[in-house]
């Protein structure tokens, strides 16, 4: 299902970058907060860090996109007991978050060089464990407002806040890393994640 996902979303772009008028690299930094997951017994959390990725932006008119990106979060999502309050996990709980994402993005026209926008996007989250506990693969969508501030070159400049989210699912055991307390777990909560993001934008053509 994963590739079968990851193939249309390469595809939609595809068809979309032949008919480009205008094609954009973008580089983008920032932070995400902190979010509760609950477990039935069990809550963990996806910690605040830092994220960073990369997207191509292709417009086939003058103020919409289709946008193809990948954003990455390092961090850690420590697991309790709701009845002993006792971590799980403890040093096995360092994880990587990633989205992928094909998205469309609505421009707003502006009489200067700061152009609002908001895009919506649908695609995979991949939550994989840095200590053994292997990875999950799920639907995920995000949402964002941004401005985009224009200079005389090729370069322009980004910010934006964003939500996105790994709907929920089953079977996963990818908190608790290596440990013999995951046995018991066999729920997956949906994530649920906000942040700030900046960077800058390339115009390739």
């Amino acid at each position: 299902m994963k590739k079968s996902i990851l193939l249309m979303l390469f595809m939609l772009l595809s068809a979309y970058y032949v008919q480009a008028q205008k094609v954009d690299l973008n580089f983008v930094g920032g932070y995400f907060f902190r979010d509760k997951v609950d477990f039935g017994n069990y809550y963990g959390y996806i910690e605040d860090a830092g994220a960073y990725g990369v997207s191509i932006e292709a417009f086939v008119r003058k103020n919409q996109s289709a946008e193809l990106s990948y954003l990455r979060q390092d961090t850690h999502a420590p697991l309790y007991g709701y009845n002993t309050g006792i971590q799980y996990n403890k040093d096995q709980d360092k994880i990587s978050v990633n989205y992928i994402t094909l998205g469309f993005v609505n421009y707003f026209t502006t009489p200067n060089n700061i152009s609002p926008y908001a895009g919506l996007g649908i695609g995979v989250g991949i939550v994989s464990s840095k200590d053994g506990g292997g990875s999950l693969t799920k639907f995920a969508y995000n949402a964002k407002l941004g401005i985009k501030i224009k200079t005389a070159s090729a370069v322009s400049f980004k910010l934006q806040a964003q939500l996105q989210s790994i709907v929920q699912g089953s079977g996963s055991t990818i908190y608790i890393g290596t440990g013999g307390a995951g046995a018991g777990i066999t729920t997956y909560s949906s994530v649920l994640q906000f942040g700030f993001l900046g960077g800058i934008a390339i115009n390739l053509h």
